[in-house]
């Protein structure tokens, strides 16, 4: 079983509402990560929801959301993933930015067709021509001394690759994705310090690797 990520998700949730200076915010991340090929500063309402992002900062090899309650990283090399986590700590602590919740999210394309989703319901639904199938479970796990929730979420899906001709080809498989997550509810009572966050961030990384369905399937086990 191949398995290729298709994306890497970062969520850093603040613990208080960041109420500071977005252009600011924007000029000392740069400093750290370099000039941005793409820089949006959204002019929003000033009562509009927190989560909706106020800055879009979009590299080469990833980009970055900033919303009043929350960061969130998109990327797809794990190493640098890392090293950027670790840049952007140093400015969130510039501002007295605390991290009281922490997700991360993995997206993996596994080649193959939608017979290998059927037999996850076969001994529930029985032989039936099922065309879309969406499968989500999640189960709490203790992470760390932390508990969380480990979601995977599977469906049939595909993705359109360039051959070495230039032609684009689609390629049916499943799409998995594993988010794990501190619970919202205890926001408040966590607070990440980036020693704690990277030890968390790296079980995260591993935990994602290990799928809670998908892999009790013995014909698509690798």
């Amino acid at each position: 079983m191949e398995k290729e990520i298709l994306q890497i998700q970062l969520a850093l949730f603040f613990q208080s509402d960041f109420t500071g200076n977005f252009e600011e915010l924007s000029l000392k991340l740069k400093k750290k990560l370099g000039e941005s090929k793409v820089t949006q500063q959204l002019p929003l309402p000033i009562d509009a929801p927190s989560d909706i992002p106020r800055l879009i900062l979009g590299y080469e090899n990833f980009n970055l959301n900033i919303s009043k309650n929350r960061l969130d990283l998109f990327c797809k090399n794990i190493d640098l993933f890392k090293d950027i986590v670790n840049k952007i700590y140093g400015v969130l602590e510039e501002f007295s930015l605390s991290i009281g919740r922490i997700g991360f999210v993995k997206t993996f394309f596994i080649k193959g067709d939608i017979e290998s989703l059927k037999k996850l319901l076969i001994r529930t639904t029985g032989e039936r021509d099922f065309r879309e199938i969406t499968i989500r479970v999640n189960e709490r796990k203790i992470i760390e001394g932390y508990e969380c929730n480990n979601i995977e979420n599977l469906s049939n899906g595909f993705v359109i690759k360039k051959g070495a001709d230039g032609r684009e080809d689609r390629n049916d498989g499943t799409i998995v994705v594993r988010d794990i997550n501190t619970l919202a509810e205890k926001i408040k009572e966590n607070r990440f310090d980036w020693e704690e966050a990277k030890k968390l961030i790296d079980k995260f990384d591993v935990e994602s690797n290990l799928f809670i369905l998908y892999s009790n399937n013995n014909s698509i086990k690798s």
